[in-house]
């Protein structure tokens, strides 16, 4: 503002020398010295607006970059604030895309580095893919495999313990019991019959063992499939097709012959009115 004020001042101190001569009201030296004062003043104020303008761009410029580091700082505080080194969180891993048990081992500026424990396996996950541990909850998948290993586990147990129960052992036989007063030849002889009476008696063991399993499996097996559901035919007894026909003009292999066409009875329409029932045919 300051410098358009001089310069129009410029303007009107050459309009009026040029007034002045063309009229001649005055000495053309008592100019000159104004317009060199006014001249001075205008280069002065654009020097100071030229240095005003410099300081606020370089105060602006450092505005902007410590800004723009509060908010990147602020920003990396906030994907940071929920979770710090060394938390117990469940993470996704990038090969299949599931969530396990991980511990938060470093801060990175795109999410978390984290290390999945039981596995060793450490890498780089964003936000989304962190969350915390959730108490109480199990995976549906892997409870259901643990109750079925504890039931195979419990089902061996008890399949041994019925074997080794129903198993009566048997003791050596006081013929072949050692006597102090035998020569060497018979307590030879006696030791080769007490092994081989062990031998014996440990075989027997395990085949009575196997029978009980064999025979536990094959009840399963036929017990599975007796539980009824409702809408089907679980306790129909099944046919062949290819069975002789009852009908002896009954053809092999095909359903239903012999049996003749299926008879229909004829529909009626039923009309309720009172105190009595009337039957129309359609």
């Amino acid at each position: 503002m300051f410098e358009q004020g001089s310069i129009w001042l410029l303007m009107f101190l050459y309009s009026l020398k040029g007034w002045v001569l063309s009229v001649g009201m005055l000495n053309c030296g008592e100019l000159p010295p104004v317009i060199a004062l006014t001249e001075e003043l205008l280069a002065t104020a654009k020097q100071t607006e030229a240095a005003q303008l410099g300081s606020n761009v370089s105060v602006q410029g450092q505005f902007d970059g410590s800004s723009q580091l509060k908010v990147e700082s602020s920003e990396l505080s906030k994907t940071h604030e929920e979770f710090s080194v060394g938390t117990k969180v469940q993470a996704v891993w990038s090969e299949d895309g599931e969530w396990y048990d991980a511990t938060i081992e470093a801060l990175t500026p795109n999410g978390y580095y984290v290390c999945y424990d039981g596995w060793g396996n450490r890498e780089e996950v964003d936000p989304a893919n962190v969350r915390p541990i959730q108490e109480g909850v199990v995976d549906a998948l892997l409870e259901a495999e643990r109750e079925a290993e504890a039931t195979r586990q419990a089902i061996k147990r008890k399949i041994a313990q019925a074997a080794v129960t129903d198993f009566q052992a048997r003791s050596i036989p006081s013929k072949l019991r050692i006597d102090p007063n035998d020569d060497e030849d018979v307590k030879a002889s006696k030791r080769k019959k007490i092994h081989a009476f062990k031998s014996k008696v440990r075989l027997e063991q395990l085949e009575n063992v196997q029978n009980k399993r064999q025979n536990a499996w094959q009840q399963f097996q036929t017990t599975k499939g007796k539980a009824k559901t409702i809408g089907f035919f679980s306790g129909r007894k099944r046919e062949s097709i290819f069975k002789s026909p009852d009908d002896p003009r009954g053809k092999v292999g095909v359903t239903g012959s012999g049996k003749g066409l299926t008879e229909f009875q004829k529909r009626e329409k039923h009309l309720h009115l009172k105190g009595a029932t009337v039957d129309v045919d359609e």
